[in-house]
């Protein structure tokens, strides 16, 4: 791969209708499809929505990523606004940082890789369990709540944010740990370190109520029995690039624009909208932890 994006061709994923890659070569750029078999040539990848972004950060771990259309805080360019942008990947104005994926395992059974989240949470509502969380030098806390979420700094101003946690820088390798829902007057959340030499964090079911689900970046993959342990570990890193349209992490989600745009000011080409976002399709169907339990 160059070490300059800019000097090769742009691989475009999760553009249904070919909008962007028409946009892309108006403005003198080279597109690949977006298929693995041709990802190796392109040096920068342009994402388009969440389902898009993670994708690409799981297959092509080595390629910078420009995330546009997604509203869960990952510095994506709005559509509207992606015209500029590539004015700007044209002409070098980005910048990249490299922010860490986590390995996920049970009982040290691949389970998969996460790029925004992990999350432990009962599958039935009005039900709660009890979690341990440790880390390597020790344990953090035993509670019980609905769930607990785990977040990078790439996920951690979607649901982790919404249900009270922090939103972290882009350029630390730290991971934001929140209950769910917890049943106690004060709140908690912590955030830890990212280790390469080790795993990171440790999570148990000791108590359970109800069955609990693991989800990965938003999909339930799995229940989790009192009697397993979930362990998460550096997988490596995604390379997102950020040039000057790409949103701020510290935004207020309420205040993101939606997922239908036109890609430029010619309002000729509608820009195909993406599937809805983890931060809103979560939301909808998980605990809502918007006061602690009493």
């Amino acid at each position: 791969m160059s070490p300059e994006p800019r000097n090769g061709p742009v691989a475009v994923v999760g553009d249904d209708g070919g909008a962007v890659v028409e946009l892309v070569e108006s403005m003198g750029l080279r597109t690949v499809s977006g298929e693995p078999t041709d990802h190796e040539e392109a040096t920068v990848a342009i994402a388009i929505g969440e389902p898009a972004l993670f994708e690409v950060a799981r297959e092509w771990p080595t390629t910078p990523i420009l995330p546009v259309d997604v509203s869960a805080g990952h510095q994506a360019v709005p559509p509207g606004a992606l015209q500029s942008a590539l004015g700007h990947l044209a002409d070098g104005t980005y910048t990249i940082q490299n922010q860490p994926l986590l390995s996920v395992t049970l009982d040290g059974d691949p389970v998969g890789t996460a790029v925004s989240d992990v999350m432990l949470v009962t599958a039935e509502p009005a039900h709660i369990s009890e979690y341990t969380v440790e880390r390597p030098a020790e344990s953090i806390s035993t509670f019980r709540a609905d769930g607990v979420v785990v977040a990078t700094p790439a996920g951690s101003a979607g649901y982790a944010r919404q249900v009270g946690g922090p939103i972290l820088s882009p350029d630390v390798a730290a991971l934001s740990v929140v209950p769910i829902g917890a049943f106690k007057t004060e709140r908690d959340h912590w955030v830890v370190s990212v280790p390469e030499e080790t795993w990171a964090l440790k999570l148990s079911v000791e108590r359970e109520e109800a069955p609990v689900s693991l989800l990965v970046d938003g999909h339930d993959t799995r229940r989790v029995a009192a009697d397993e342990q979930l362990t998460l570990a550096h997988g490596g890193v995604i390379s997102l690039m950020s040039v000057p349209e790409s949103e701020s992490v510290y935004r207020p989600l309420g205040d993101r624009p939606h997922t239908t745009r036109t890609v430029d000011d010619r309002g000729s080409t509608d820009f195909a909208s993406s599937p809805e976002t983890q931060s809103s399709e979560e939301s909808a169907r998980l605990p809502d932890a918007s006061f602690p339990r009493e």
